[in-house]
């Protein structure tokens, strides 16, 4: 992107034209850290972080004039030394998915050609026939979201390799690819005068990161036998307790599939607290809702076909493809032998039974 507008760098400053617009008008290395000019930069990119951390969200800039946009952009360059010097993997995520949320969200209201050279420096080139967005199948394949059945191949139109799409799901794939950019430059190596400034600020920050994981540390499931899962159970429980992002529809087959086992909603909520997007009201009411505390129904898990459908059936073993293997609950029953499974199958098969009502009300 060349001869870019300074409002627009404040709101994309993950930008080399951004980091050209800072180095020939902004201030040196040791003025940012030092000057009390750049203090208030400083200041606002603690609290980016802290707004990520604590409130899910990094607002968008409301700057007009170049010096405003310009300290716009130092307190982006801040908020990426505070993340490096705290050195918390929790908050570093945390903080990266974000930003990346908060550039689509944004992206989404741009002119179209605007959305192409984001993408450009992405990774995602586009081309604009006809006023539809056209990207080759490989950078999408590369970002788009997985095991979600919308975004297969089969389920999209393609012309001689080329993926059409519209503006919000390119959107969504930059947010994907500029997610996995932070991934790999977060967090960075910064010399002993940037964490000298920063030390403090970063070490509180990493201690709250901390104290919110640890209250919603996992524990055993009780008595529930995790390796008598099915696959895409296991594989949806352990992607949440890794700290990745679980798909909405896999979030609801995890949290009913619990608790048609009997696990408490404290429990179940903690099984997503290293998630990125973590934030535990909006997962209590969710929580919640599925078990029936606030909702008044207790959901199910989906059934297999359903699983499928929605692209969350992973890696199905032979037991899976029995053709009377119809229900996660009936995999579990089968595995903890006979009669051990039988009350949680009856909990299974209640309001929602094979994921009929999940599914029609997620």
């Amino acid at each position: 992107m060349t001869a870019v507008e300074p409002r627009a760098l404040a709101s994309y400053p993950f930008l080399r034209e951004a980091s050209r617009f800072v180095k020939e008008r902004g201030p040196t290395l040791e003025e940012l850290l030092r000057d009390i000019a750049y203090a208030g930069a400083r200041g606002a990119g603690v609290e980016r972080v802290r707004a990520a951390l604590e409130r899910g969200r990094v607002d968008p800039p409301a700057c007009r004039l170049d010096h405003e946009c310009l300290a716009e952009m130092l307190a982006y360059i801040c908020a990426r030394f505070v993340v490096s010097v705290a050195g918390s993997p929790a908050l570093t995520r945390r903080y990266s998915l974000m930003e990346a949320e908060r550039a689509a969200e944004m992206l989404r209201l741009e002119p179209p050609e605007t959305v192409a050279a984001v993408c450009e420096e992405l990774g995602l080139p586009v081309e604009r026939p006809g006023g539809m967005f056209l990207m080759h199948f490989a950078p999408y394949l590369r970002f788009a979201v997985p095991n979600q059945a919308e975004w297969k191949l089969i389920n999209r139109r393609l012309r001689r390799g080329m993926v059409e799409l519209d503006q919000p799901t390119v959107c969504r794939l930059a947010q994907n690819a500029l997610r996995a950019r932070f991934d790999t430059e977060l967090p960075l190596a910064v010399p002993d005068p940037v964490k000298e400034v920063f030390a403090g600020e970063a070490r509180a920050l990493k201690n709250e990161a901390d104290a919110r994981l640890q209250k919603f540390q996992p524990k055993e499931l009780g008595k529930v036998r995790i390796m008598a899962f099915p696959p895409c159970m296991r594989h949806l429980l352990a992607t949440a307790q890794a700290g990745e992002n679980v798909p909405h529809s896999g979030r609801f087959a995890i949290v009913a599939f619990l608790h048609s086992l009997g696990v408490p909603s404290e429990e179940i909520m903690k099984a997503f607290a290293g998630s990125p997007d973590f934030q535990e009201d909006k997962t209590r009411y969710q929580v919640e809702h599925i078990t029936g505390v606030t909702s008044g129904t207790e959901y199910s898990a989906p059934g297999c076909e359903t699983m499928r459908t929605y692209g969350i059936c992973f890696e199905p073993d032979s037991l899976c493809r029995r053709e009377w293997m119809t229900h996660p609950m009936k995999y579990y029953r089968v595995k903890m032998g006979p009669g051990k499974g039988k009350r949680a199958e009856d909990r299974g098969q209640g309001t929602g039974t094979d994921g009929k009502a999940a599914g029609s009300g997620q």
